[in-house]
């Protein structure tokens, strides 16, 4: 039996009104994402699969490049206003360039239909994420009914167990998103094929049970019985027979699939409260962060929640993980596409240390296979060499799918990526895909600021330039509002743009001396390097988010991405550059507790726990608990209540990146490697008093931590390569730790408490 720290529960079935997919149960294997609400009477249980988009598609994009020097024209002229009139949006619906924002649908919903003889009691659903098992228990009567339900990673089919005390009815259809079709019955199974083949369900009933058609659907009695549900987006796919299960019952079939996501969740282990504090139901942890603060127990739920979401909505045979994940019970979805100006990436901070690495080819394949587009794009757009990333992308759209100012005058989203990619690198020591793709990709998206930028004598200036998303405090005032609902936000010189250049270019340079690919061009990039500018101050002792002096801060925003040297990149630390880190502290300190949203939270919580601030890094979880999580845990965007805490919306989409960005901000609390160093508890909250990590990953080993409420740590290095890095626990200095293969090394910290 598993401990309780791996399982949790709630009391009441979802309950989102009209739309209860929002805070089910979620259940995934990368492939296959189903949503179980949790219902008694009519339970209606959602199955999606991760090919399926429609709604947009690729088209070629007409050369507007005349449009781009006219903007960087009137920002030579200071004329801002001019260059924010959604100039390259209107010149491509000018040009008839119309190209929508694809979304993911839903496959279609088993329908269980069940008439209990009384009133239930003793109600629970819940999920087992070491096992990735959902389950719905209840009594009526005396009688206990009890559905247990998982995703098989090894057979790519959903398996339910139904079991109770006595025999008991239920009646039993699939219903397809596209509901025209074939539909087929026997006495032991259901088909649904839509018309045009591309998605199909095969229902299929083992066991001691007993069957009837009626009315179009079936009618299944037993005491015990397994339902095996496989869905496909191509009904050739969709096959499930009997002979194929053979003396195979629950447990076996448990089995092979716990063989594959256990592992994976057990990876990194993380343990900050004691099995006994696990038994709260989930709105009783809830419910205590909202009165207070979030305990350790909670803290502890959601950081294996949001790595037992990430690990069933991730598969090496799939796409990326999108915003909902594989669980979204509807269509035309808000932001449920590739969203890489934050979101993306906050979905894959946490990878690497958490020993997930293996998510990360999918995420590479996924843009370096559309190096065409993104050429095409920097092109026609820009007038310049390699390539430029669109924030929005999807499967079948990676060109300007979401043409507003923000978004297609933003030029860093390549070399943000680049960042991940060069990570998977470091951890994986994969020198084959860094020869065949992330070295070129990363290449190509150097070339782009090698023309984007404009030399400035012994410096250079990069614009149009945005900062995501936010805009000048100085040009707010101007009335200037562009289609997007943003004040201005294309101006000159983003801190973001120069810091990714700046760290993009030193990793390909670092790349090139490895690989020896690209070396002719070694001197353009160095001397480009060297001309970008250092980092201003403000006034408020802060970092500026615009080097330049027309330019002031606005701090009413929930993006941080001039902070970007400090979190997530490595340039900035307390012990390279103090007084610099000090004044990226400063420009955290001054954001707007009302302007934070679901994901903003955990960002700054990361960023918190990288200025050594715990306390304020936990405040921010504190936060994000007392607004944004419901009681299934899923994030959605926006608090709906007006606490003051986030923005508000009415309707807030689900957003997973938030829960996804706890993973990462807890584990940078815990451990963080930066710049061949390792901080061993380098924002350590007083709230968490004991604990303990094991297998948390850095470049060529892993590591160990144990603390206790008396200020004490004991920490084990192994090394999986060799290495030499300096070593620091909560602050302290313990010198340079060099290991060979194989080798380990223990420590002991006292007194830090």
């Amino acid at each position: 039996m598993d401990s309780s720290r791996h399982i949790f529960t709630l009391r009441y079935p979802a309950s989102w009104h009209g739309e209860t997919w929002r805070d089910a149960l979620v259940l995934g294997n990368g492939l296959t994402g189903v949503l179980v609400p949790g219902a008694i009477g009519d339970e209606s249980i959602h199955f999606n699969r991760f090919d399926l988009w429609h709604g947009g598609k690729d088209m070629e994009i007409p050369d507007i490049s005349d449009t781009f020097r006219a903007m960087r024209s009137a920002i030579d002229a200071s004329d801002y206003p001019a260059a924010n009139k959604d100039n390259l949006m209107h010149a491509l619906k000018e040009k008839g360039y119309t190209v929508g924002c694809e979304t993911p649908y839903p496959l279609g919903w088993l329908d269980l239909h069940f008439e209990p003889d009384g009133i239930f009691r003793h109600y629970r659903r819940g999920i087992n994420m070491r096992t990735g098992e959902a389950f719905v228990s209840y009594t009526v009567n005396g009688c206990e009914y009890r559905r247990q339900m998982f995703v098989s990673r090894a057979r790519d089919i959903t398996v339910v167990k139904m079991t109770a005390d006595k025999p008991f009815a239920i009646t039993c259809d699939f219903r397809l998103f596209s509901d025209a079709g074939e539909s087929i019955i026997t006495d032991n199974s259901i088909t649904r094929t839509a018309a045009d083949g591309d998605t199909a369900a095969r229902v299929l009933f083992l066991g001691d049970f007993s069957a009837s058609c009626k009315n179009g659907k079936l009618c299944v009695t037993g005491k015990e019985y397994l339902i095996l549900i496989r869905v496909s987006s191509h009904s050739s796919d969709c096959t499930l027979s009997e002979e194929q299960f053979a003396g195979m019952d629950y447990d076996a079939l448990l089995a092979e699939h716990t063989a594959l996501h256990t592992p994976l969740y057990d990876a990194v282990s993380i343990e900050l409260a004691d099995d006994t504090d696990h038994a709260l139901s989930n709105e009783d942890m809830l419910g205590a962060a909202y009165d207070d603060v979030c305990p350790p127990a909670l803290l502890e739920r959601l950081w294996r929640f949001g790595r037992y979401l990430f690990i069933s909505a991730a598969s090496d045979k799939g796409t990326p993980v999108p915003l909902y994940g594989l669980w979204h019970g509807g269509d035309n979805l808000k932001w449920s596409q590739y969203v890489a100006n934050e979101n993306v990436q906050m979905t894959y901070w946490h990878t690497m240390a958490g020993g997930l690495a293996y998510a990360l080819p999918p995420l590479i394949r996924y843009y370096t296979s559309r190096t065409s587009v993104f050429r095409e794009c920097a092109r026609k757009v820009f007038g310049m060499r390699g390539i430029w990333i669109s924030a929005y992308t999807t499967p079948n759209a990676a060109g300007l799918c979401v043409p507003v100012s923000v978004i297609a005058n933003w030029i860093s989203g390549a070399g943000w990526l680049c960042r991940h990619f060069w990570d998977y690198y470091l951890y994986s020591g994969d020198e084959a895909l860094l020869r065949e793709e992330i070295l070129p990709f990363m290449h190509e998206a150097a070339l782009f600021f090698c023309d984007y930028a404009v030399e400035d004598g012994d410096t250079i200036r990069l614009y149009p330039s945005v900062s995501p998303e936010n805009s000048p405090a100085s040009l707010q005032k101007i009335g200037v509002m562009t289609a997007s609902g943003h004040h201005c936000p294309v101006v000159q010189n983003s801190t973001m743009d120069f810091a990714v250049m700046k760290e993009l270019f030193a990793n390909l340079l670092t790349g090139i001396s490895v690989t020896g690919m690209y070396k002719d061009e070694v001197p353009v990039f160095e001397s480009l390097l060297k001309k970008i500018p250092d980092y201003q101050i403000n006034g408020d002792g802060a970092v500026k988010e615009w080097m330049h002096p027309d330019l002031d801060d606005a701090y009413n925003h929930r993006h941080l991405s001039h902070v970007y040297p400090v979190f997530p990149g490595n340039e900035v630390t307390a012990y390279n550059r103090p007084a610099l880190f000090e004044a990226f502290h400063r420009a955290v300190d001054l954001r707007e507790i009302g302007s934070q949203c679901n994901w903003s939270m955990p960002h700054m919580s990361c960023i918190y726990a990288r200025l050594h601030e715990p306390k304020r890094a936990l405040e921010c979880l504190d936060m994000l608990a007392k607004s944004v999580v419901l009681p299934s845990l899923m994030t959605i965007a926006n608090d709906w209540r007006n606490m003051g805490i986030s923005l508000t919306w009415k309707e807030p989409p689900i957003q997973l990146d938030a829960n996804f960005g706890v993973v990462n901000a807890l584990q940078e609390m815990l451990f963080c490697y930066q710049n061949e160093t390792l901080s061993v508890l380098p924002a350590l909250p007083d709230r968490l008093k004991s604990g303990c990590v094991r297998g948390i990953r850095f470049p060529g080993g892993r590591a160990d931590i144990r603390w206790t409420e008396d200020g004490r740590a004991d920490v084990t290095i192994y090394a999986e390569c060799a290495f030499s890095y300096d070593l620091y626990i909560a602050g302290k200095t313990f010198g340079t730790v060099t290991l060979q293969q194989g080798e380990s090394m223990s420590f002991e910290s006292t007194g830090f408490r």
